[in-house]
């Protein structure tokens, strides 16, 4: 099996590029939406609480992801050969998780949706974060999939290919000449015995 692009970066000074990568902005995505369900729920104190924790959330979230961004594209993408249609996929979904981000941001300053009111900033809020969990959960799919599967071939299997469709040149200086030798003996041999035979019948006629 191939691995993309996707898991090679998670692998890379383990664990942290993982814990960076997956798990802070899974964690971060899944308390905000918990929080989002529990303001929705609950219309007395206990909604500020959440509200508050998903405020923190958000601004963590939407600083975080630009800088992940930031650095996947202008650091990693750069080295990538690409490995077929599942490893673009892979990483380019990834990428695009930074939009439904920025705007959770934008809206955690206050910068839009200030005319809505609270329950249609937290509708708001979880309709942006599922955007954010579909793209990175796309990308979590794709990743961990075999770029073979969409017709990548690795250098070495090319390689393999063009040997077998002979295209390599064939090097006859190491063909076992011994063996012709050993054939044109017996040959010689077998012409000597049969011109004997033809002498000794033609004697007792």
């Amino acid at each position: 099996m191939v691995m993309t692009h996707y898991m090679e970066l998670l692998s890379l000074h383990e664990p942290w590029f993982l814990i960076l990568f997956m798990l802070v902005p899974m964690v971060l995505a899944e308390t905000i939406l918990a929080s989002g369900a529990f303001s929705l729920l609950y219309k007395d104190s206990r909604s500020e609480k959440w509200d508050s924790l998903s405020h923190v959330c958000g601004l963590i979230l939407g600083v975080f992801f630009i800088v992940a961004t930031v650095y996947i594209v202008t650091s990693y993408v750069p080295t990538i050969q690409w490995r077929g249609p599942i490893d673009y996929i892979s990483i380019w979904a990834y990428v695009l998780g930074v939009i439904p981000a920025v705007l959770i941001l934008l809206q955690e300053l206050g910068i839009i949706f200030k005319s809505s009111d609270s329950t249609a900033k937290i509708k708001k809020h979880i309709v942006l974060m599922i955007l954010f969990v579909l793209f990175t959960h796309l990308a979590m799919v794709f990743g961990m999939a075999d770029p073979q599967l969409a017709g990548y071939v690795p250098p070495k299997q090319n390689n393999m290919q063009m040997q077998m469709n002979g295209n390599m040149p064939m090097d006859h200086s190491q063909m076992d000449h011994s063996q012709m030798n050993h054939d044109q003996m017996n040959g010689q041999m077998n012409g000597q015995m049969n011109n004997n035979n033809g002498q000794m019948d033609h004697s007792k006629m």
